[in-house]
């Protein structure tokens, strides 16, 4: 069982919670814990400075998708918003990411229709074999 300690906030002493034990630091004061909560999200900003400018950037240029998912066809270039990221990047980079993005989803585009036309080959071939059932089985002879 873990013994008293002070609140690293109100520097008074409390019992911390059993399942917490040791590493409980805060009382359970509602305005103590708002204010590690505040601490830890300050720390959790200093290690990723540039996340809350990544996200709203993504959030622009990628709104959410409305309505049903996509189906396999469809173009996945047309769900970014190349205007915003023109707005962002420059027209020069945004046409090169544009121009490259289109040749990288044509490539897989390619690579997943040779595989499945890989794979419906196989699978023919296979059906003209003869089943495991049929093998030992001879045919009446008469």
């Amino acid at each position: 069982m873990s013994r008293k300690r002070p609140c690293q906030i109100c520097s008074c002493w409390f019992l911390p919670h059993p399942r917490v034990g040791d590493r409980q630091r805060v009382c359970g004061k509602p305005e103590c814990q708002r204010a590690r909560h505040r601490r830890s999200c300050a720390d959790w900003h200093t290690r990723h400075p540039g996340y809350d400018r990544d996200e709203r950037l993504r959030k622009k240029v990628r709104p959410p998708q409305e309505g049903p998912p996509r189906g396999a066809e469809a173009d996945p270039l047309a769900e970014i918003d190349w205007e915003a990221v023109r707005d962002v990047v420059g027209a020069e980079s945004a046409v090169f990411v544009e121009e490259t993005q289109k040749v990288v989803v044509g490539w897989a585009r390619d690579v997943v229709r040779a595989e499945i036309l890989r794979i419906e080959g196989e699978t023919a071939r296979q059906l003209n074999k003869r089943s495991r059932d049929e093998i030992g089985v001879r045919a009446p002879s008469g």
